[in-house]
């Protein structure tokens, strides 16, 4: 199954190159936006200007050019990659109702002869007996886990050029320049960046001395497969938190209206649209034993410092174990044999040095890492909402309600406002697909979630 990869800006902001130069102008010229702006129409001098402001170092001027790509067929690899930019917007054709038996995955095109017919060999067997799962009625959110990842992904994504200029750099000259896919991507978009926005060109240019390439880990492989049960999977341990959150959350409020006499309400703060007070509250919390599938879940929540892997040196011996599977004795084999087939068979070709340098994607969707992630109250409340809520999928689910119970322990006044929304409002957002458990779900977060 070989597939076309491309990476295309489909759409980009109207006069952005006008709109950067009239930004790089407002702060030392006279005239408002609207004057300055019109000057930078057709002005020949806008790419010197703005070449100008970025030399000097205030690149937050081009961050007023947005641009959107599509990515086509590339690998879920690199879909991690992009995804761990943290000012950029993502859309992501869905593992958990999409069948993607068909869908193909990447082949590296330096590969030919045994090399190649070992790794599609390698890849069709995974690919094989997800089709198997999905045929023993195991659900696509759990067959997943056996793909490898080289499987296609498809998803759009919108950045400004700053961030854009600095993906295409990092993987270029910094540390993903080793990774022939994502290099390829980068050659691609450089060249359409360049033609759009001309004044950033320089912007791609190499620079005058690289840094040398961080040493990548070893890909990891025990004795013998471990089958991390759904139960422990996505273990959560509090690392950092606040000494004293009430009182920052009184300064917070006493700041954001300094002649209010009115002490702090939790519960007109938690009712806000707007609770900037809880930003102020920072949380560091330890992810142990998430699968690669389930990493997805958790990343895509942007205002977050999450601290992930290689996955280079992911251990290619321990596995999720979903219920689904494990409660299914005919998927339970299908499940145990194609991946401990794929655990040796991804030694072995680790140890041929043509194909070692793409151990990436021999990993699988169900092969388990830790992370590490700080976060403030405020996106917390937006990832309970969201991930305890029965819809949400069950390892994320699972990591979310860890969350929340450490929360709870540690400052039960805020914390114990927290929950899916139901909860929160009293209504379920989810129409026809609710799950009509609203009551229950009211009991259970209104009381001590064990």
């Amino acid at each position: 199954m070989t597939t076309l990869t491309q990476a295309k800006i489909v759409s980009w902001s109207t006069g952005g190159e006008e709109v950067c130069a009239g930004a790089a102008r407002i702060s030392t010229t006279s005239g408002d936006a609207l004057e300055l702006f019109e000057k930078a129409r057709g002005n020949s001098r806008n790419q010197e200007l703005i070449g100008k402001v970025l030399r000097s170092g205030h690149r937050s001027v081009i961050e007023h050019a947005v641009f959107s790509i599509a990515m086509q067929n590339v690998s879920v690899y690199v879909e991690q990659y992009f995804i761990e930019c943290r000012l950029a917007s993502f859309t992501v054709k869905s593992r958990r109702y999409v069948d993607f038996s068909g869908l193909g995955y990447y082949i590296p095109p330096a590969l030919s002869g045994t090399d190649l017919e070992d790794y599609r060999r390698y890849m069709d067997g995974l690919f094989a007996a997800y089709q198997k799962l999905l045929e023993a009625d195991v659900p696509k959110e759990d067959a997943r886990f056996v793909l490898p990842y080289a499987f296609c992904s498809n998803f759009y994504c919108t950045l400004n050029a700053r961030e854009l200029v600095s993906l295409i750099r990092s993987i270029r000259f910094g540390r993903g320049r080793g990774i022939p896919e994502l290099c390829a991507i980068a050659d691609q978009l450089a060249d359409q960046l360049a033609e759009l926005f001309p004044a950033l060109r320089p912007e791609l240019a190499a620079p005058t001395e690289e840094a040398p390439l961080p040493a990548e880990p070893a890909p990891l492989f025990q004795d013998a497969p471990v089958w991390v049960p759904a139960s422990e999977a996505g273990a959560v341990e509090l690392l950092a938190a606040p000494v004293n959150p009430g009182k920052l959350l009184e300064r917070a409020r006493r700041a954001a209206d300094p002649r209010s006499d009115a002490r702090l309400s939790l519960a007109e703060l938690t009712a806000s649209p707007r609770p900037r007070e809880l930003e102020q509250l920072s949380y560091t919390f330890a992810v142990s034993d998430l699968s690669l599938a389930g990493l997805t879940h958790l990343v895509r929540h942007r205002m977050q410092s999450v601290i992930v892997p290689p996955l280079q040196g992911v251990d290619h011996s321990r596995f999720i174990l979903p219920d689904a599977v494990s409660a299914n004795p005919a998927a339970l084999a299908v499940y145990q044999s194609a991946l401990s087939e794929a655990r040796g068979t991804a030694q072995a070709l680790c140890e041929n040095p043509a194909l070692r340098p793409y151990s990436y994607y021999f990993a699988v969707a169900g092969n388990m890492l830790d992370v590490m992630t700080t976060l403030n109250a405020r996106e917390l409340e937006l990832i309970v909402r969201l991930r305890t809520c029965t819809r949400a999928q069950w390892e994320i689910r699972h990591v979310a309600m860890g969350l929340l119970r450490l929360l709870r322990e540690h400052y039960p006044d805020l914390f114990g406002r927290f929950g899916p929304s139901c909860y929160l409002t009293g209504v379920c957002p989810e129409g026809r697909m609710s799950c009509g458990r609203q009551a229950e779900m009211k009991e259970l977060f209104g009381g001590a979630l064990l």
